[in-house]
C-alpha cells in the first residue's frame, strides 16, 4: 500500500476511536434507556471500523496509531459530559457534526481506494460511509424531536 493509503488509515482509526470515546461517555451516562442503547449500538459498529483499519494497518507492516495514556477516551470523556451538561438535543447536535465530518473524510477515501484500484477496501469504506449516514441521521431526528 502507498503512503496515502497508509497515512489514511491511520487518519480513519484515530477518528473511530474517538467517535468511540465520544459516544461510549454518552452511553455510560445516559439513564434514558432508548438514547443510551442508541449510543452503544454505536460504539460496537464504530469500534468496529478502528478494529478494521488497525487490522489493515498491521497487515501493511505499519504500527498502529497509540495515543499516549488515555488521553483520546479524555478527550471524549470531556466532551461528552461538557456536551451532556448542555443537554441532549447538543450533544447530538455535536454527534451529528462528527459524523459529517467523517461522511466528507469517507467520501474521499473511497475515492482514493478507487483510483488505486482497491475494490476490497472501497468496499468495506462504503459501507461504513453507509453506517456513518444511518448514525447522523438517528442523531438529527433524536435532535428534532427532543429540542432542549
Amino acid at each position: 500500500m502507498d503512503d496515502k493509503i497508509i497515512f489514511s488509515l491511520k487518519e480513519f482509526y484515530i477518528l473511530e476511536k474517538f467517535q468511540v470515546a465520544f459516544y461510549q461517555s454518552q452511553a455510560d451516562s445516559a439513564t434514558d434507556e432508548y438514547y443510551k442503547k442508541a449510543f452503544s449500538k454505536m460504539v460496537a459498529i464504530e469500534q468496529g471500523h478502528a478494529d478494521y483499519f488497525a487490522t489493515m494497518l498491521k497487515q501493511a507492516n505499519e504500527k498502529v496509531p497509540q495515543i499516549v495514556g488515555s488521553v483520546l477516551d479524555l478527550a471524549g470523556e470531556l466532551l461528552g459530559e461538557s456536551v451532556e451538561f448542555l443537554g441532549r438535543h447538543h450533544t447530538c447536535k455535536l454527534g451529528a457534526a462528527l459524523e459529517s465530518k467523517a461522511i466528507k473524510m469517507y467520501r474521499e477515501f473511497i475515492r482514493e481506494a478507487d483510483k488505486k484500484n482497491l475494490k476490497d477496501l472501497k468496499d468495506t469504506l462504503i459501507d461504513y460511509l453507509l453506517d456513518e449516514e444511518f448514525h447522523t441521521f438517528w442523531l438529527v431526528d433524536y435532535m428534532n424531536k427532543h429540542p432542549n
